[in-house]
Parts: structure tokens; C-alpha cells; sequence
């Protein structure tokens, strides 16, 4: 009997420690990395070198703070559709995100180059291939599920517009799920609030 008894209380936690592993599994996290500037080109922005880099972190760092203006959870509304019809992500309703961490795209806007961001092309867009390539560079860490990152493709400053890519990835494989290319109207006072407007614009429902 006290053999029973032992066997019980050595199982049964195991047992539950089992299911509750599963369960915390069974859903996996949501990661938002932020908006990525290195593949960006620029028609008629004019500000001084070093000047366009700040910003761009300071973009980052502004959405993740000023979250009742800047809603990006709003993606799980906005790509609902995108997200039940995917088979990785096999109709899981995500809500949330687990995760917010913009550390990897202030530093890649620190790093980047500059001098190769002004283009004289208004139609200029960033080939599958490079997102590809910047989904595999981006360092997410020791995350684990999903990530979301907007990527930057075209900041018209003549049109006031701001041209991005969403992308949905998974973080170990680093495999995309899908992408959506989306534009928003910019506008404001100073380089930060001008350009962060257009993610205003397409965050919003």
C-alpha cells in the first residue's frame, strides 16, 4: 500500500506537469520586432546625413510607447483572414502579442548605410528575395513562435507617403508565412512624427 501511495505521489505530478507543458505549447507566442529601415529607399527626403537613421529608431521606439496611438495589435484583426487560412498557423486565434522587442531594429538603424537610401524611382520596391534574406538576418534572440515585422520599403516625402511590408515569420525556422504590402498617408511636424504617422495610418482598423 505505502508502495502505491508513492508511486501516485511521484506520477501524478509528472502527469500534470505534462498536460500543463502541453497546454502552454499548445499556442505559440506572438513576437512584434518593430518596423526594419535597411532595405528603405527615400524620393526627396533631404534631411542631413545621420539625421534619417535617428529617426528611424526613434520611430520604433515611439510606437512601442504611445501604444493608444500606434495599434498594431490591430494585425490580428486586419489579417484574420491571412492567419486562418495559413496551415502553419493552423487557424489558432491570436489576439496579442507575447512579446515586444525593437532592440534588433534600433540597431540595425544605427548600422545602416545612408548614403544608399535616395532613389529617383517613385515605383521602387523592395524583391522577395531581400525580404527573404533580411527575415534570416533579423535576430530574434531566444524567441520562440511567431514574429511580426513592418519592413520599409519607400518613403515618398513628394507623394507623403510611406510604403511598407508586414511580415508574419517563424522565429526558428525564419520561414515567412505571408506578407502584405500596405501604405500610409504621412504628415506632421519634425522627421519622427512625419514619417511615424504613416504607420499611425496603418495600424489603425
Amino acid at each position: 500500500m505505502k508502495k502505491f501511495l508513492f508511486l501516485l505521489f511521484v506520477i501524478i505530478p509528472g502527469m500534470v506537469y505534462s498536460i500543463e507543458k502541453a497546454e502552454s505549447q499548445a499556442v505559440p507566442k506572438m513576437n512584434f520586432y518593430g518596423v526594419d529601415f535597411t532595405l528603405v529607399k527615400t524620393f526627396g527626403v533631404k534631411e542631413e546625413p545621420g539625421k534619417v537613421a535617428k529617426a528611424f529608431e526613434e520611430i520604433n521606439k515611439l510606437i512601442v510607447s504611445e501604444t493608444k496611438k500606434y495599434q498594431y495589435g490591430n494585425f490580428f484583426t486586419k489579417y484574420i483572414r491571412e492567419i486562418d487560412q495559413s496551415k502553419e498557423l493552423k487557424k489558432i486565434q491570436f489576439t496579442t502579442f507575447d512579446n515586444v522587442s525593437i532592440d534588433e531594429a534600433i540597431y540595425r538603424a544605427r548600422i545602416m548605410n545612408e548614403a544608399g537610401m535616395p532613389t529617383y524611382s517613385k515605383t521602387f520596391k523592395i524583391d522577395d528575395a531581400a525580404v527573404v534574406a533580411l527575415v534570416k538576418s533579423f535576430n530574434t534572440g531566444k524567441d520562440i513562435g511567431y514574429g511580426v515585422l513592418y519592413v520599409a520599403e519607400l518613403l515618398d516625402k513628394e507623394a507623403g507617403i510611406g510604403n511598407y511590408i508586414a511580415v508574419c515569420f517563424n522565429v526558428k525556422t525564419k520561414k515567412i508565412v505571408f506578407t502584405d504590402r500596405v501604405s500610409g498617408k504621412a504628415g506632421g511636424f519634425g522627421l519622427r512624427n512625419y514619417w511615424a504617422s504613416s504607420l499611425e495610418k496603418i495600424f489603425k482598423l
